[in-house]
């Protein structure tokens, strides 16, 4: 197992502006039903939150690729009101 990689503090505060950004792309898109952006999304952040250690973001990221992918809005919803929460944590 990989030793967790050390980051600079500002490298996780720019990483954390843009997930804001994220967020707020992915309500607009929920507005819209476009879910391809919310599954873009969604795997992107699944990808790299890890890296950052935000272990339970990458969580939130795969069950909105998954509800993006059914097409399950209230699920997405529900999972948006996750992802909002853990952003007002960090």
């Amino acid at each position: 197992m990989a030793d967790k990689i050390d980051i600079p503090e500002e490298a996780i505060i720019k990483y954390v502006e843009r997930r804001k950004q994220d967020l707020a792309d992915c309500r607009a898109a929920i507005s819209k039903l476009d879910f391809k952006v919310l599954e873009r999304v969604g795997h992107q952040i699944k990808g790299n939150a890890s890296t950052f250690g935000f272990d339970e973001l990458s969580k939130i990221a795969i069950e909105m690729e998954n509800q993006a992918l059914k097409k399950d809005v209230e699920k997405l919803k529900t999972a948006l009101s996750r992802f909002e929460s853990y952003l007002k944590k960090m």
